[in-house]
């Protein structure tokens, strides 16, 4: 396990526990970016469950373990839809990038995990 994969995992982790944490307590802006993908809002606690285990996952695979591993693996898996789901709907780019740089630290994540 090298340092850039350490800081990639932080990194990805506390963004994603923030994440989750927006979509639990109902921000407005996680909200109204629910709305303009089609997610009702029942659903933003699912999200921000699959979120936080994910963070915690990533933590607990810092150790070198095959968790960290499935964590970045199945956040690459989340944001790919993420992005989708803002491309399927022809969102502006500014709603678009969050997932993007998300799905790219979920990415890098996951290709410095080998």
């Amino acid at each position: 396990m090298d340092s850039a994969h350490s800081v990639l995992a932080i990194v990805l982790a506390v963004l994603c526990a923030a994440s989750a944490l927006g979509d639990f307590l109902k921000f407005p802006s996680v909200m109204r970016a629910a709305e303009t993908v089609g997610c009702p809002p029942s659903l933003c606690t699912v999200l921000g469950l699959i979120k936080g285990a994910a963070s915690v996952g990533l933590i607990v695979g810092l150790d070198g373990n095959v968790v960290g591993t499935a964590a970045a693996a199945g956040l690459s898996i989340y944001f790919v839809l993420a992005v989708g789901a803002h491309v399927r709907v022809r969102d502006r780019l500014s709603g678009t990038v969050p997932a993007l740089v998300m799905l790219a630290v979920s990415g890098a994540t996951l290709a410095t995990s080998f």
